[in-house]
């Protein structure tokens, strides 16, 4: 198991997206045979984390992650994991 993290990142403004630029929380993991950055449970896949923070109830970071898959032909496949 292993994960790859890059952060310093930028996640862009789509005001049609009610989505707004954030320089803080953009970040991507990447879990190889892990489904989790604890890295505690082995699955035979891999395992593809954007990092989207704001946690004020109203949806915004599973709408923002789920734009982020849309830009590579993708969907959100699992629920969101708060760390």
């Amino acid at each position: 198991m292993a994960e790859i993290h890059w952060d310093l990142l930028e996640w862009p403004k789509v005001p049609e997206a009610g989505l707004y630029a954030d320089f803080k929380h953009a970040e991507v993991s990447v879990l190889f045979n892990a489904a989790t950055r604890d890295l505690d449970e082995r699955i035979d896949g891999h395992t593809v984390l954007v990092h989207v923070r704001r946690r004020n109830g109203d949806g915004y970071e599973e709408r923002h992650a789920s734009w982020l898959a849309e830009q590579v032909g993708q969907t959100v496949i699992g629920p969101p994991q708060f760390c």
